[in-house]
């Protein structure tokens, strides 16, 4: 397990408690070369080949973004223990169509709530009148534009906070597949 997957786990249980880290920041390229930021709920960590998992919808401007150009970056503090991680990441789209078992197995780990939001209409359209968004529909099944989006780590920027002076590392892959871990200056 490389270094920077150990600090990760470790991280993620000291701060299991807090809901704020579950969430993470996802940035990607638009069509037109613009940068766009968001918050994503982290749903799992594949260790099968180190990728980030979360869900989607293939309505949204992620999956239109992440067709567009798959590489993207991710950034997640850890209030609680002070750290920062920062990964490259390439991103992978999988739906009902390619992936029917991830498909099913996300959907089901879904809250009704959750799974409500798949409902309500397009990402982004307008809305009518405020109106109370309602959904009166079968939720057992997942739709056809909810999607699992997969970012595979290429590279890892670990900072902690804690202490003076504070620890930073760099941590890469070599040609080999083997992760390579470099102490820098903060």
């Amino acid at each position: 397990m490389p270094a920077w997957n150990q600090r990760l786990t470790k991280s993620l249980h000291q701060t299991r408690n807090q809901p704020e880290s579950r969430y993470f920041q996802l940035a990607t390229i638009d069509g037109e070369g613009i940068p766009e930021n968001r918050t994503v709920v982290f749903r799992q960590l594949d260790d099968a080949d180190y990728s980030l998992v979360i869900v989607s919808d293939t309505r949204s401007g992620k999956w239109a973004s992440l067709t567009h150009q798959p590489m993207a970056s991710v950034c997640w503090y850890f209030s609680k223990t002070r750290e920062q991680y920062r990964f490259t990441v390439a991103g992978s789209c999988f739906t009902r169509n390619d992936e029917p078992t991830l498909i099913n197995k996300h959907w089901s780990k879904l809250s009704d709530a959750g799974r409500k939001q798949y409902f309500w209409g397009r990402p982004s359209s307008v809305r009518q009148n405020d109106a109370p968004l309602r959904v009166n529909v079968d939720m057992s099944q997942p739709p056809e534009h909810f999607c699992v989006m997969k970012f595979k780590i290429q590279a890892v920027d670990y900072l902690s906070l804690q202490g003076n002076p504070q620890y930073r590392e760099k941590h890469w892959q070599d040609k080999a597949g083997n992760w390579i871990t470099q102490p820098v200056i903060p």
